[in-house]
């Protein structure tokens, strides 16, 4: 199923100087300029209010302006990292109808960030996926909706972003919140050592590339180091000796123990 990969420049431009009230929590976020470095697919949460159906796909709570310099024009644009439109039979288009931004088959309005379209989890829930992958993109890889979350949790981690600070952000994130979050991810857990019998003994990733992991010498995608390790708090494994190389954390004896 093809996309309509919209350009940036078509999008509507203003003059005003970017807003980003981000920074001031520490945080190092990608400048949305490209996709580049942002998460492999998000979760989206659902927001309906009586008859009204919404459902948000976004990775910052807020809006942000994005800066960009249009050669066509020699003087910078100023867009939104936020999308909005609707889902309607199945075919998810902005409000303007000039782009199409994924497909989900229930009708509903959406909020969606930029770089990413809508579609479906391997599980059946609605997911946020960049638009270099997923499902409808050269038959990408399709998460579940708690692996979404987990790319999510691992992004934020990654750019400084405290726990007590995200825990707050991920309330909006993920439906459910922390607490069905939590219970997902153990509900994982629980599945994967009852149906892979591997020993994990080395397990690493490389932080200068985007998606090389291996496990136990083995080549596997990031997005799938769950399935071989449970996911561990790093104050808990700090507080025992141990250490957290991102993502993965190991014990007092470099013995990997679980996925931050």
């Amino acid at each position: 199923m093809k996309l309509l990969i919209f350009t940036l420049f078509t999008l509507i431009t203003r003059s005003a100087f970017a807003v980003d009230n981000y920074n001031n929590n520490g945080a190092i976020f990608p400048d949305e300029q490209s996709a580049n470095g942002l998460p492999y697919a998000i979760p989206c949460t659902n927001n309906d209010h009586g008859n009204s159906n919404f459902i948000v796909c976004t990775w910052l709570e807020w809006p942000r302006d994005i800066i960009a310099y249009d050669p066509t024009q020699s003087r910078n644009i100023i867009y939104s990292n936020h999308l909005k439109g609707r889902c309607i039979k199945g075919r998810c288009l902005l409000n303007d109808g000039s782009a199409k931004l994924g497909n989900w088959d229930r009708d509903t309005a959406f909020t969606v960030s930029l770089w990413y379209y809508i579609g479906e989890s391997s599980d059946g829930k609605p997911v946020a996926y960049r638009n270099d992958g997923g499902p409808y993109v050269n038959k990408g890889k399709a998460v579940s909706y708690v692996e979404a979350g987990q790319l999510l949790w691992q992004f934020y981690q990654g750019a400084g972003v405290s726990e007590k600070l995200f825990n707050n952000t991920f309330e909006q994130r993920y439906d459910g919140g922390v607490k069905r979050f939590q219970q997902d991810q153990a509900k994982i857990s629980e599945k994967t050592s009852e149906t892979n019998p591997v020993k994990v003994t080395e397990a690493s990733c490389n932080p200068q590339m985007d998606d090389d992991c291996h496990v136990n010498g083995k080549k596997v995608p990031k997005v799938a180091l769950g399935q071989y390790l449970p996911t561990v708090k790093v104050d808990d494994v700090e507080s025992a000796g141990g250490y957290c190389e991102y993502p993965v954390c190991y014990d007092s004896s470099d013995k990997p123990i679980g996925i931050r």
